[in-house]
C-alpha cells in the first residue's frame, strides 16, 4: 500500500533537541531529509518528513584537540575545514563540484562503500561517528557495519592530525580506484593506514604495531579481492606499491617543515 501523501506531516525543526524530542513521539514514522541525497524515497508507514536543514547539524568547528564536522555538513565543507592536497585528490576523484556543495557527510556515509576515495581517507582519520541511534558515538567502521535503515548522522569527531596523504589506481586517473591507500599521521607521530577499492570496508592498520614498512600487511588484505575491477593478484601488487609512495611523501613533507 503506497502512503497517502494527504496524511504526510512534514516539519522543520530548529534544534536537535526538537528533532531529538519528535522522534521519541513519532517511533518508526519519520522519514528524516539530511540534505541532498541520490536515493530520495518515501519508505512505507513514515507519516511525517521531518526536515534537518535549520537543526543546527551543519556546524563546523575546530579546536586544539581536533575538529567536529555536523552531518549536515556538505562533503565540499569537510574538505575545506579538513585543509589537506591529500583530501582534495581523493575528493575530486569521486565527485564533481556540484556534488561536493550539496551533498551532506550523513548522505554520503548512507550510501557509500569501500571504494570511495573519500571513505579510504576517512577510515584513516579515524573520527567518531555520532548519529540519532548512537548518541554516545563510535568508531567509523563499527558504523557503517551496524548503522540501521534511516538513522542520521549528527556529527564526526576527527582527532587532530599532523597530514593526510593519498594515492590511487584506477582505470583512468578520474575513475574510482581499483586500489586506493591513505595514510593518517598522528600528533604522536604514529601512522595510520586506510585502504580500498572494492566493496568491502576496511579498518586498515597502524604502522607501529608492525615489524615493517606495512607491504606485507596491506598486500596480505587484497587475498581475496578478486572482482569486476581487477584480480587480487594485480591488487596485492600495486597496494605496497602505493603505501611506499605515501609514505615518502609523509616523510618529504615531515622534512620540508624542519
Amino acid at each position: 500500500m503506497m502512503n497517502n501523501e494527504a496524511n504526510i506531516k512534514y516539519m522543520r525543526p530548529s534544534s536537535l533537541d526538537e528533532v531529538l524530542r519528535l522522534r521519541a513521539e513519532n517511533p518508526g514514522k519519520i522519514k528524516f531529509l539530511a540534505g541532498a541525497t541520490f536515493r530520495p524515497r518515501l519508505e512505507e508507514g513514515k507519516t511525517l518528513v521531518v526536515d534537518l536543514q535549520d537543526a543546527g547539524l551543519d556546524h563546523v568547528e575546530v579546536s586544539e584537540g581536533g575538529m567536529d564536522i555536523g552531518g549536515l555538513a556538505t562533503i565540499q565543507e569537510l574538505e575545506e575545514a579538513l585543509g589537506s592536497s591529500g583530501f582534495y585528490e581523493a575528493v575530486s576523484r569521486e565527485y564533481g563540484l556540484n556534488v561536493r556543495n550539496t551533498l551532506s557527510l550523513s548522505n554520503f556515509l548512507a550510501q557509500t562503500n569501500g571504494r570511495s576515495p573519500i571513505l579510504c581517507c576517512l577510515l584513516a582519520l579515524k573520527p567518531l561517528v555520532f548519529s540519532l541511534d548512537q548518541p554516545k558515538g563510535q568508531q567509523l567502521t563499527d558504523y557503517l557495519q551496524s548503522a540501521s535503515t534511516g538513522d542520521v548522522v549528527v556529527r564526526l569527531h576527527i582527532p587532530e592530525f599532523k597530514k593526510l596523504v593519498f594515492d590511487a589506481v584506477g582505470r583512468s586517473p578520474k575513475d574510482l580506484p581499483i586500489t586506493c591507500v591513505a595514510a593518517v599521521k598522528r600528533m604522536d607521530d604514529t601512522i595510520q593506514v586506510a585502504y580500498g577499492g572494492t566493496i568491502d570496508i576496511h579498518d586498515g592498520f597502524r604502522l607501529s604495531e608492525l615489524d615493517d614498512d606495512g607491504g606485507e600487511q596491506i598486500a596480505k588484505a587484497f587475498a581475496h579481492s578478486d572482482d569486476l575491477w581487477a584480480t587480487a593478484e594485480y591488487r596485492q601488487t600495486i597496494a605496497p606499491v602505493l603505501l611506499s609512495r605515501i609514505l615518502q611523501k609523509l616523510e618529504k613533507q615531515g622534512r620540508q617543515e624542519v
